[in-house]
């Protein structure tokens, strides 16, 4: 048996490469004098993929070409959160969402749910809910129309993405937490366990590679819902890296900590912002050969080309590929750590 889905594995992974070597022979992409992220991390069993994918970028051949070329995972930027895709009570808007499924499958894809459950962007008839038990009437409602529907196409979520300040110092109040307290982290995964009972769940988070009290806060936050029984599989660390690379051995710790609670580690929207071109390579290759080694085998990327980055630092490139699709720096670096990563587990 191992065998045979060694075998399906190997020989679907073999046919995707041949339409992507078909595709890249029609269009124009720029070559990279090496082999493909996706190509590297298949060998070690690593996803690699890209974020913040508005499905409007694959009228973009290039784009297109290239994000099927270099990655084996995708997942939306805001087309998934709650006023986007559900602006009205029984209103669905699953085009977006529907082109980004069907372009991963036509590529051999994963695809990860983002932003089910966000502080941001929510319609204005779920903020003018005054029923705890309307909240959590329109919050079943709501998982259970996105996760029925992408069942068996979309293998995790981000379930709740930044609960905490941005800077640390407890937990964002939103929309939710006014209603039904801290525990709608809670109640928010045991929906979403029970919408889908084979999709891996996450907490998503930011800054806490960089911020010691909100590590710190995390953690206890974490480990207060495992001790709970809440359906949790894993944290997702953005890592939106500015200037400095978080300090050596932090992202191990990490690792460590969740995973003596049962938990997977996954850097969900890693991008790196400074002027520095040599220190933006440096960081990368630093920050992604830590977490290979620590144990992390779920990388994805905030984008993947300067052409569509979003910055807070006027005038920096925070992507592994410029605006004309071009590999910087940033690329080679991440290359070599996942063709230099020997896997001794």
């Amino acid at each position: 048996m191992a065998f045979s889905t060694n075998f399906k594995v190997l020989g679907t992974m073999t046919t995707t490469l041949l339409l992507l070597t078909a595709v890249k022979a029609s269009i124009a992409i720029p070559s990279t004098g090496t082999t493909s992220l996706r190509e590297e991390a298949h060998k070690k069993n690593i996803t690699i993929g890209s974020g913040a994918i508005n499905p409007t970028y694959l009228e973009d051949p290039v784009f297109a070409a290239v994000l099927a070329e270099q990655f084996n995972s995708l997942h939306p930027e805001n087309e998934m959160k709650w006023s986007f895709i559900n602006p009205s009570p029984g209103h669905y808007n699953w085009d977006p969402i529907d082109r980004l499924v069907d372009f991963a499958n036509e590529h051999d894809m994963l695809v990860k749910g983002h932003g089910l459950i966000s502080s941001c962007c929510n319609p204005d008839f779920v903020v003018n809910i005054t029923n705890p038990e309307a909240l959590r009437a329109a919050m079943t409602t709501h998982f259970e129309a996105i996760m029925h529907r992408y069942e068996g196409r979309i293998d995790r979520w981000d379930v709740v993405t930044e609960a905490l300040k941005t800077m640390g110092g407890g937990l964002n109040a939103n929309d939710f937490s006014r209603q039904l307290g801290s525990g709608y982290i809670n109640e928010a995964f045991r929906i979403a366990r029970a919408a889908s009972p084979r999709a891996k769940l996450y907490i998503n988070e930011n800054q806490v590679e960089v911020l010691p009290g909100k590590r710190q806060e995390l953690q206890d936050l974490v480990s207060g819902l495992v001790a709970d029984g809440v359906p949790i599989d894993g944290v997702a660390l953005q890592m939106h890296i500015t200037e400095v690379a978080p300090v050596p051995g932090v992202i191990t710790d990490m690792v460590r900590f969740y995973k003596a609670l049962g938990l997977q580690v996954e850097i969900a929207e890693m991008d790196v912002h400074t002027l520095n071109k040599t220190l933006e390579t440096q960081i990368y290759g630093a920050v992604i050969k830590e977490a290979l080694e620590a144990g992390i085998t779920d990388i994805s990327f905030w984008g993947f080309t300067d052409k569509h980055a979003y910055t807070w630092v006027p005038g920096a490139k925070p992507l592994m590929f410029d605006e004309n699709y071009k590999p910087k720096g940033a690329f080679y670096a991440t290359h070599s750590a996942l063709e230099d990563f020997v896997d001794e587990c």
